[in-house]
């Protein structure tokens, strides 16, 4: 199998993660896939994957989700730049410090996904809103180590 097969295979299995339905009351506790996958593909490969591939990730989680055009998109494109300008620096860290920083990172996404709720009138002010990032970040060292292994077999470069 082609690599570049393998690479878009794991972007459409993080946008089928995002479309599995969720019960009501565990809602707060959905962690961000499609984040989570090109957060590895931009620290993995930050000359191949960026900004370009982030921004064209959150136009699918907008269609997806059935927000408006652009919300993910511009939160993913500041992800994915902030990710690309300290990739060096995170590739030292170990995986569960790695974590640490993104939950910091998808904390900014849901941040800034409230805001563009709350003005138009979809969402009320709770701390709730950050526990994406947290579970995202909790399973940020499982991730690395399975998108690591599939990059490695299949040889992505």
């Amino acid at each position: 199998m082609k690599p570049i097969f393998v690479f878009f295979a794991t972007l459409l299995t993080a946008l089928m993660l995002e479309a599995v339905p969720f019960p009501e009351e565990f809602v707060w506790f959905r962690p961000e896939w499609a984040l989570l996958v090109i957060l590895y593909w931009v620290i993995a490969l930050p000359y191949k994957v960026g900004v370009g591939m982030a921004w064209f990730l959150g136009l699918m989680i907008d269609l997806l989700q059935g927000g408006i055009i652009g919300q993910h998109s511009l939160t993913y494109v500041i992800i994915a730049y902030t990710c690309a300008v300290f990739y060096q620096r995170l590739r030292m860290y170990h995986p569960w410090q790695q974590a640490f920083f993104v939950g910091v990172l998808v904390s900014i996404n849901q941040l800034v996904d409230f805001w563009v709720d709350h003005y138009l009138g979809y969402a009320e002010p709770t701390l709730m809103i950050f526990m994406p990032a947290v579970i995202t970040g909790l399973l940020w060292p499982w991730s690395f180590i399975i998108l690591r292994s599939v990059r490695r077999m299949y040889a992505i470069r």
